[in-house]
C-alpha cells in the first residue's frame, strides 16, 4: 500500500552531502544561523536542507519557519553535538554581557537589513495592488 501522506521527519536523515551526519533541526533561519556561527569557531562546516518550501520562504522573505535541518561532516558530529550541548548552558545575561552584542557595526547591519526588507514590502505590496487594478481594469473592458 503506498503512503498518501509523507511525515516531515522523513527525509531528514538524508544529507544533502555524501559524508554528512545530521546534527539537529533548526526552527528558523536565525537559529541556523546561530548554530553556524558556533560551530564556525571549532571549523566545522554545516550544510542546510530546507524543509519543503523553505527555501523559496528564505529567499523572498529572508526568513523562514518550515525548519532547517542541519548537517556536519560525519567525523565531526561527536565533536558539533558537544560544542551544542555546552551552548545550552549560556544564559541571557552573559549573551548581553558579551561585547559583540552590542557591537554597532552589527547593529548597523541590522538596520540596514530592515530597511531593505521594509523596501521589499513596498515593492511587493505595489505590484499586488497594480496586479488587482489591471484585472479590475480588463474585467470591466470585457464586461461592456
Amino acid at each position: 500500500m503506498f503512503k498518501m501522506f509523507k511525515r516531515k521527519d522523513d527525509n531528514k536523515q538524508k544529507p544533502p552531502v555524501e559524508g554528512q551526519a545530521f546534527l539537529i533541526t533548526a526552527g528558523d533561519s536565525i537559529e541556523a544561523d546561530i548554530i553556524e556561527s558556533k560551530l564556525s569557531t571549532a571549523e566545522i562546516p554545516v550544510y542546510r536542507k530546507y524543509r519543503e518550501p523553505g527555501a523559496y520562504l528564505e529567499i523572498i522573505l529572508g526568513n523562514t519557519t518550515m525548519g532547517i535541518d542541519l548537517f556536519v561532516p560525519e567525523e565531526k558530529i561527536e565533536e558539533a553535538k558537544a560544542i551544542l550541548e555546552s551552548a545550552a548552558d549560556v544564559s541571557d545575561d552573559e549573551i548581553l554581557a558579551d561585547p559583540s552584542f552590542n557591537n554597532q557595526s552589527i547593529k548597523d547591519q541590522n538596520e540596514r537589513n530592515l530597511d531593505n526588507l521594509a523596501n521589499k514590502v513596498v515593492i511587493m505590496a505595489s505590484v499586488f495592488i497594480a496586479l488587482i487594478l489591471i484585472i479590475i481594469v480588463l474585467y470591466a473592458a470585457n464586461a461592456k
